[in-house]
């Protein structure tokens, strides 16, 4: 066997043998664990996208698995092969050994785009300096794809460097101290103000119900997969992720922060308040409260505030990276150079618009 390319339509179908390299890769997120592309596959997967998880293997073993989403063609649309993401992920990172060769990745790609009849492959939200990003490029430019590379969002992130809690909050602005302290004092005067991180299985129930009143009470959108959330946060209970954390005042839940806690890594993953509470800044002293069990009682080497460049989050955060896109076009095919044609009219267009 030189090289064989396998097709699954789902992770349950993947053989338990799989499981290790998705395990490696958890260790860098939470999002590249392969409960959580289930949660995804359960959830969020649509009428218009099949499942198909690619693996590839040699001689040497397995070399890859790539979890991917082809979108069915419509009559104006190519066909498309992207990462398997959506607005809920915050990185993709297809599992791959250090030995894979671009030579083996390239045969691959062009074997699987045979197949298929893509048109387009898209990967999201990956980390430029992860290495396999540029292994991607090389294989898809090797098969004849015209690549790009695209700007997805800034990634602000705490290495925390062994400091405690009160170390950390000494090296925050002094205006970022001092609002904090006088918000927090008139948030509990009186006793009316309460903090709270649920971590296991006890009060779940509850805890959910809490962040769906307190998130639809809140200013944003509703959920557009309503038990994806619910079903996020029984997933990290069960795997001793879950710092929920949520405030209180007079009894009644105000504010929720849902932080995932793995391997050393605290995401804040998705924060919500009554907006009739606004004026109590609940949103502002659970953070801290959250940053403080993150430091001194998970003890994380990182903290990491995921999607985008909110001005807030260079008052906690010290550090910014940013994460990037891959798109390849398919010249040979119609709907590969229509497309191909739209984007660099596009990137033209946003050139001489600056």
């Amino acid at each position: 066997m030189e090289q064989q390319i396998s097709k699954y339509g789902s992770f349950n179908a993947l053989p338990v043998s799989y499981q290790k390299f998705f395990d490696s890769d958890e260790k860098d997120s939470f999002d590249l664990s392969k409960d959580w592309f289930l949660l995804l596959e359960a959830t969020v997967i649509r009428e218009t996208q099949d499942v198909c998880v690619f693996t590839l293997e040699t001689r040497e073993g397995i070399q890859g698995i790539w979890p991917t989403l082809l979108h069915k063609r419509s009559i104006f649309s190519p066909r498309l092969i992207s990462s398997f993401t959506c607005f809920y992920s915050s990185l993709y990172q297809p599992p791959i050994t250090s030995s894979l060769t671009i030579k083996n990745l390239a045969d691959s790609l062009k074997q699987v785009l045979s197949d298929t009849q893509a048109d387009v492959l898209r990967f999201d939200i990956m980390d430029p300096s992860w290495p396999g990003f540029d292994l991607h490029e090389q294989a898809l430019k090797n098969i004849g794809f015209k690549t790009d590379r695209f700007f997805c969002w800034g990634n602000w992130y705490l290495p925390v460097n062994n400091r405690s809690f009160t170390d950390y909050m000494q090296e925050l602005s002094s205006r970022v101290r001092n609002t904090l302290e006088r918000r927090k004092k008139k948030f509990l005067a009186g006793g009316r103000g309460k903090l709270e991180i649920i971590t296991t299985h006890d009060r779940l129930s509850f805890a959910i119900d809490a962040w769906e009143k307190i998130y639809n009470a809140s200013w944003k959108i509703p959920e557009p997969y309503p038990e994806f959330i619910p079903g996020l946060i029984r997933l990290c209970a069960a795997k001793d992720w879950l710092r929920l954390g949520i405030a209180y005042y007079d009894e009644e839940p105000i504010a929720a922060q849902l932080w995932i806690v793995n391997h050393g890594r605290a995401a804040i993953y998705k924060l919500a308040y009554d907006e009739k509470f606004a004026s109590l800044s609940p949103g502002t002293i659970l953070t801290a409260h959250l940053m403080q069990h993150a430091l001194d009682v998970d003890k994380v080497h990182e903290v990491d505030y995921l999607i985008g460049d909110d001005a807030y989050k260079k008052d906690w955060m010290s550090h910014r990276r940013e994460r990037f896109g891959l798109v390849a076009y398919n010249p040979a095919s119609f709907w590969g150079l229509a497309h191909l044609a739209g984007h660099v009219a596009g990137k033209l267009r946003k050139k001489f618009m600056k």
